[in-house]
């Protein structure tokens, strides 16, 4: 009898183990699922993302609208064919907000130095650490295309 009752309590104990290790497995596999909706979403967001790529000479005298839906190459392009030894401004807009939303890098490298800024309906915060090359003003723009989120995370603006 003493068996049996042995028997049973080993039986009900491997039971619970299994259904327990059976429940931890079910709750990672949904929290990897969680993971890929949310980087799906992400993606979703960005791509819908119209960003407005205009560039301003001549001290703001003129404005040049590029692209209304800026991408990595134009940006690209656009920063390469741009004389920086004269002053200039180069700036995405987010049409996908409401109120106005615009990253901007400019300057010149020989008299006015490099700087960025974010500039809002309420708030202009610049870039805390200066620009010294058209590169880093062009990598700024390429992480805001990404995503507010990546620009924000690695980027210092008061």
């Amino acid at each position: 009898m003493n068996t049996y009752i042995i028997f049973g309590v080993l039986a009900l104990i491997g039971i619970i183990v299994l259904i327990s290790w059976n429940s931890n497995r079910k709750s990672k596999t949904s929290e990897i699922a969680e993971n890929r909706t949310e980087i799906q979403k992400s993606e979703i967001r960005q791509e819908k993302r119209d960003l407005k790529l205009v560039v301003t000479y001549d001290y703001g005298e003129k404005t040049k609208i590029i692209t209304k839906k800026a991408t990595t190459e134009i940006i690209k392009s656009t920063m390469k064919s741009i004389n920086w030894n004269e002053f200039h401004i180069v700036q995405l807009e987010d049409k996908n907000v409401d109120g106005y939303k615009a990253l901007d890098v400019g300057g010149s490298l020989e008299d006015d130095g490099l700087a960025s800024g974010l500039v809002t309906d309420n708030d202009h915060i610049l870039l805390v650490k200066p620009l010294e090359t058209v590169d880093q003003m062009t990598e700024i723009l390429l992480d805001f295309l990404k995503g507010e989120d990546i620009w924000r995370n690695k980027y210092d603006y008061k």
